[in-house]
């Protein structure tokens, strides 16, 4: 991995790609980031939850101007 890589970014990528963990094994805010990202997808709740990565790389939505909708 590249180094210029956030801590958030690494933590993301150090995920198994297409295959799912429990959230269980891994920090909910990093869950809650990479959902945000496009990064992960997620699938049951409570215990059972669990969060796979669907994206191969690092990755950051473009953000639109204030007060542009797309």
């Amino acid at each position: 991995m590249p180094s210029s890589l956030s801590t958030t970014d690494r933590s993301l990528m150090l995920l198994p790609f297409e295959q799912w963990v429990t959230v269980g094994a891994t920090a909910t805010s990093i869950v809650r980031v990479g959902r945000r990202r496009g990064v992960l997808r997620t699938r049951g709740q409570g215990a059972a939850q669990q969060v796979m990565r669907i994206y191969p790389g690092p990755r950051r939505p473009s953000r639109s101007p204030a007060g542009l909708k797309k």
